[in-house]
């Protein structure tokens, strides 16, 4: 079955804000990803809980007429309880790292996402909108690759997978075709390097 995993929007704060929503320009890119992936009949939508993705996940239930299923396991990598310094502190080197090197709570953290991934494709299509490790999990186990970022993705960019028995077959990582270039963010905090 396919999976269409989408990066949030821009989020109106950054790291200080522990729950953030989106910013304008957030909106604009979650109605431009619908858009684009309108043409679809996904049997699930799924959505993180937190509120940059239920907001992003709006225009796509209303083009698919789904209610959005809320789903702990393609959250955020780190609580978002964690204070905004110590977040911060954590952030970058744990994204120039590799999941083998990571505590195996994180390792954990990681076959929960790909399981639910797995277990949300198994009835069918499903768009899924979610973050920026959870999506790069996802991409590294169909790449074989132990990166915990191993493509930069841009708010809003859509990555398409098969879920397989065996594991993920990437058909596209972070296509941002459907985004005008005014509209493509977050790709400048991103590792560089990746392929």
């Amino acid at each position: 079955m396919t999976l269409h995993l989408v990066r949030h929007g821009l989020a109106a704060a950054g790291l200080d804000d522990l729950d953030p929503g989106l910013a304008p320009l957030g909106r604009e890119q979650a109605q431009a990803a619908a858009r684009a992936l309108a043409h679809l009949a996904p049997a699930r939508l799924a959505v993180s809980p937190l509120r940059r993705t239920r907001e992003t996940a709006e225009p796509f239930a209303r083009a698919f007429g789904l209610e959005p299923e809320i789903r702990a396991e393609v959250a955020e990598v780190f609580d978002p309880d964690l204070p905004p310094a110590e977040r911060k502190a954590i952030i970058g080197p744990f994204m120039e790292g590799r999941w083998s090197e990571q505590s195996a709570e994180l390792r954990r953290w990681r076959e929960r996402t790909l399981a639910a991934l797995r277990e949300l494709g198994s009835g069918g299509d499903a768009v899924i909108v979610s973050h920026y490790i959870a999506i790069c999990a996802a991409i590294g186990a169909a790449m074989d690759d132990d990166r915990v970022v191993p493509v930069k993705l841009a708010n809003a960019s859509v990555t398409t997978l098969e879920a397989r028995a065996d594991g993920f077959a990437l058909t596209a990582a972070g296509a941002i075709d459907h985004l005008a270039p005014e509209q493509v963010t977050g790709l400048a905090t991103a590792l560089p390097g990746g392929p």
